[in-house]
Order: C-alpha cells, then sequence, then structure tokens
C-alpha cells in the first residue's frame, strides 16, 4: 500500500483572512472613527448609562481609532516586529476594557426583567468597538503567524497539553473564591438591597450568577467537564471571563482614581463604601480566575491543525 505524506510546503501559503483581514481593520478604523467624531461634535444621542456609551469620552476615542490605524499600517509595513504585534493585541485588549458596560447589554437582553436599561444607540456603539477589537487581534495573529510560515494555521501558538495543569486548577479555585467574597459582601449588607428588579428575572440571574461563579470554574479544570460539549464551557468560560475582567476591571480603577482625587466612589448609592471595596475586587478576581481557567482548557481540550496535524 503505498501512503502520501504531508509535506511541510502545504501550509506555506497563507490563508486568503491574513490578507483581508488587516485591510478590514483601516476600514473599520476609519468608519468608527468618523461616527467617534460626530459623537465629539455634539451629535451623541441621549445615553441611557452615565457616562456614555464607552468608558472613555469621545475625543479620546477618536484618537483610539486613529492608533489602531496607524499599528494595522504599522505591522502591514514592517510585520517582522514583534513590538508592533504585541501593541496590535494591547489595542484590541483596550478597546475590549472601554467597552466593558456590553456586559450590562447582554445581561440586560437575556434577562430584560431585571430593570437594566435598554439602550438601542449605545449597545450598537459598543459591539461596533468590540467588533474592532476582533479585527485587531486578527491582524496581530496574522502577523503573528507570519513570523514563522512553517505552518500558517498554528505557527505562534502555545503547545496543547494533555492534562489539566496546576495553574488552571488553581485559577479555577481562585474564581470561586472570588464568586463567594462577592456573595459574602452582599449578605453583610443584605440581600434585599441588589439594584436588581425581584421575579423570575431574578432568580435566573442569581441561578446563573452561580452557575458561572462556581459551577462553570470546576468543570473547566475537573473530570465532570468532559462530559458536556467543547463550546459548551469554552465560550461562556472566555465571555465572561473576559467581560467580568473587564467591566469590574475598569471599574476598580475608576475607583482606586475617585479615591486618590479624594472623590467617594459609587456616591449617591446608599451602601457603604466597603461594601463596593471587597464587591469590585471580588468580582474582578472572578473573572481573571475564570479566564486564566478557561485558557487552560482550551489548551487541554484544542484539536490538532488542519493543515499540519501538529497541537
Amino acid at each position: 500500500m503505498t501512503t502520501i505524506a504531508r509535506t511541510p510546503d502545504v501550509a506555506r501559503v497563507p490563508p486568503a483572512w491574513m490578507s483581508w483581514v488587516p485591510r478590514l481593520t483601516l476600514g473599520w478604523a476609519t468608519a468608527y472613527g468618523l461616527v467617534r467624531v460626530w459623537f465629539a461634535t455634539g451629535h451623541a444621542p441621549a445615553w441611557k448609562f452615565p457616562g456614555g456609551d464607552l468608558l472613555i469620552p469621545d475625543w479620546p476615542s477618536v484618537a483610539a481609532c486613529l492608533v489602531s490605524a496607524a499599528l494595522v499600517v504599522a505591522a502591514t509595513t514592517w510585520p517582522q516586529y514583534r513590538l508592533v504585534i504585541g501593541l496590535l493585541w494591547a489595542a484590541a485588549t483596550g478597546w475590549i476594557a472601554v467597552s466593558a458596560m456590553a456586559l450590562l447589554d447582554v445581561v440586560g437582553g437575556v434577562l430584560p426583567g431585571l430593570g437594566i436599561p435598554w439602550d438601542l444607540p449605545g449597545t450598537l456603539s459598543r459591539f461596533g468597538a468590540l467588533a474592532g477589537a476582533a479585527l485587531l487581534a486578527g491582524t496581530a495573529l496574522a502577523r503573528q503567524r507570519q513570523l514563522d510560515p512553517t505552518c500558517f494555521g498554528c505557527s505562534g501558538r502555545r503547545q496543547a497539553l494533555t492534562a489539566t495543569p496546576r495553574w488552571a486548577v488553581a485559577a479555577a479555585w481562585i474564581a470561586v473564591g472570588g464568586c463567594l467574597l462577592r456573595l459574602a459582601a452582599q449578605a453583610v449588607v443584605g440581600f434585599d438591597t441588589t439594584p436588581y428588579a425581584a421575579g423570575l428575572s431574578m432568580l435566573l440571574f442569581e441561578g446563573g450568577f452561580l452557575l458561572a461563579g462556581i459551577a462553570l470554574p470546576l468543570l473547566l479544570v475537573y473530570r465532570l467537564g468532559k462530559v458536556f460539549p467543547r463550546w459548551m464551557l469554552l465560550l461562556p468560560g472566555a465571555g465572561l471571563g473576559a467581560g467580568i475582567t473587564a467591566y469590574f476591571g475598569v471599574g476598580l480603577l475608576q475607583m482606586i482614581a475617585e479615591t486618590l482625587q479624594g472623590k467617594v466612589a459609587f456616591d449617591g448609592i446608599d451602601l457603604p463604601q466597603s461594601f463596593f471595596w471587597v464587591a469590585v475586587p471580588a468580582y474582578f478576581v472572578w473573572g481573571v480566575g475564570l479566564a486564566v481557567a478557561t485558557f487552560g482548557y482550551y489548551l487541554r481540550t484544542r484539536k490538532p491543525c488542519r493543515t499540519c496535524g501538529r497541537r
């Protein structure tokens, strides 16, 4: 019997997306930048969330669009520089952070009975920023893989794992600890002080809260999680991990900045300051732990490259 082995040359032709993603990213930076200019010149709609649609003012968001476009041009002009690739990843992370209120859009859309305001223009703006983050990340990934053309399908990625690493297990338990600490803070001030409306949506929210804070992190790192389809753990783990980390990470930075300026964080909310200094860091720790545990799960369950077979 004659067998045909796959030669290394089959992976040397870069896939089409590596050429069109940077161009699409430039188009996004231009279009979204013009939208931000329109908002900055007094044409913004009346936002329903305090502070606007993003967590940065309008003109800095215009500057962020210009910087994003410049990074894409730099990555195209000098594709061999790892610093530019790193800055592209940083820019993508930054856009996720400033769009952190998209987490409220998702929760409010899934559970409308909670009373979270539905702001369609703000939602579209935030998800537009998240689309830019995805495009910037795609551009960074394309340039990163082109540094090692042995296989454009998988070069530059970390080696897959055969077992759950200890750091992923530790991260999962840290996430559980953050969730329990958040619950403890709420227990101290009373469970009747939540800002959300009571009802079926609140019960579903509390159930999801416990699933995302206790069940999901542990399923990502222990054997019981193997009975679930990969996407069923990977998608909520990545989405919630990134969303919680971004939203409460930015919130924690704002609390620190306001405190250093002599202001009172969350002024106007009838809760003690000690509650926020426990609850917000607890959320942040929960999000980081969940994101790290999800990354470990991704490495452990990743399938071989379709092009070269490497894991």
